[in-house]
């Protein structure tokens, strides 16, 4: 597989929904991916800012990014849906036309249920930082 992978052909949320641009890497239990802020992106305030819970839905993307990478390698298809959001801590803002690094590492699973660790950054700024919980539903 070779990357960067467009992020519209390996997660479910489609059109204007989709709020990644690309997969830039993936390996084991690791995606990183990225999203340049256009002005009309879905998350981007009046005020040009990103909104604040946004770095929650990038990140979730990116888990959905990272299951879809392992369904084009043959792996079993999963949907993966949010179950909830630990130590969540924005640090800055991410304002129109930045483009975002998003990391997302999952760090434990057990019985369907993964914990992720996430960091959104522009360059070498910290955004936002956090713990989602994924419940991965096999595809059927």
């Amino acid at each position: 597989m070779t990357f960067p992978l467009p992020a519209r052909s390996l997660i479910p949320h489609r059109e204007g929904m989709c709020c990644i641009d690309s997969i830039l890497s993936a390996e084991g239990q690791q995606v990183q991916a990225s999203v340049t802020l256009h002005a009309h992106h879905l998350l981007l305030g009046e005020d040009g800012l990103l909104d604040r819970c946004g770095y929650i839905e990038l990140a979730a993307q990116a888990a959905c990014g990272l299951k879809g990478v392992d369904t084009c390698a043959g792996r079993a298809s999963a949907t993966a849906l949010l179950a909830s959001v630990d130590h969540y801590r924005v640090v800055d803002d991410a304002k129109m036309g930045e483009t975002l690094l998003i990391g997302v590492a999952i760090t434990t699973e057990l019985a369907g249920l993964s914990m992720l660790e996430f960091n959104v950054s522009c360059g070498q700024r910290l955004l936002a930082r956090g713990q989602l919980k994924v419940f991965y539903q096999t595809d059927n």
